[in-house]
């Protein structure tokens, strides 16, 4: 097992956040993730990654179990809820756009020191053609297991004892959320991993069976306009009817957190 689990969001000034009834995302720019997940890995810590949108802070403001979850996970911020979030709570956005479709591709090309992972999650056979692909494009790195991620809750002891039997260094979960962040933050300290990321689709896109939006979507953030074209059934209600949610309740909150913070005025006789 990992030697301590590293703090999720650690209280140093220099690191900014923004913190919402209890979900705290921290500001920080790839570099600094990047050093945060090498610090772990060499030093045989252990640090629980989560990807935070839009639709997860949702789902975490309406069920406080989740909520309770990700204070065990060190949270970025992905999307252009969140950040607008940032702009309305703080003042100001979050200095990096850090999703983890982009971000962990990018950590495995960057990393000379071989690492090795396991993919569970996905479909039946998508994490073993990531894990090809991934083997193709990182050949620095070992893929020590793979497990799809439909398996019943009776089974998590034999899943957690594949994990555990493959010793990565690193833990992708792709159970998509809350299932992913939940499943990390109930069974990190049973898991002989260093690094447990909940990555989403990412294990869809790298093995070709989902498509990522093209670049100039990405580039002007409106990658979840592209997903909602290609998936308006599955898709729908998460982009139109919850986006109007989460505005909402966003609004409420901020407009209850300024009237907390109000001065008092004191009524001369």
């Amino acid at each position: 097992m990992p030697d301590r689990a590293l703090d999720p969001a650690p209280r140093a000034a220099s690191i900014d956040r923004l913190d919402i009834e209890g979900v705290t995302v921290s500001d920080l720019t790839r570099d600094e993730l990047f050093g945060r997940l090498r610090d772990a890995l060499d030093r045989r810590g252990q640090l629980c990654l989560g990807f935070c949108n839009a639709n997860m802070l949702l789902k975490a403001l309406c069920l406080p179990a989740y909520a309770a979850s990700l204070r065990s996970l060190l949270l970025v911020s992905d999307g252009l809820g969140i950040d607008l979030c940032s702009g309305l709570f703080r003042g100001r956005l979050f200095r990096e756009n850090l999703n983890g479709t982009d971000l962990i591709p990018a950590f495995l090309a960057a990393e000379t020191a071989p690492r090795s992972l396991f993919l569970l999650g996905a479909k039946p056979g998508i994490a073993e053609a990531a894990a090809r692909n991934w083997a193709l494009l990182h050949p620095q790195h070992r893929i020590v297991g793979v497990r799809h991620g439909y398996f019943a809750p009776e089974e998590t002891g034999a899943v957690l004892a594949e994990i555990n039997a493959a010793a990565p260094d690193i833990l992708l979960v792709a159970l998509g959320n809350p299932a992913q962040e939940m499943f990390i933050a109930e069974h990190a300290h049973r898991i002989d991993a260093r690094v447990l990321m909940g990555v989403g689709a990412l294990l869809d896109y790298t093995a070709g069976a989902s498509t990522r939006a093209p670049a100039a979507f990405r580039l002007a953030r409106l990658e979840w306009l592209f997903r909602l074209l290609r998936e308006p059934r599955r898709l729908g209600r998460r982009y139109t009817v919850d986006i109007v949610v989460f505005v909402a309740m966003i609004l409420r909150l901020r407009l209850a957190s300024l009237a907390r913070n109000r001065p008092v005025r004191v009524a001369r006789s």
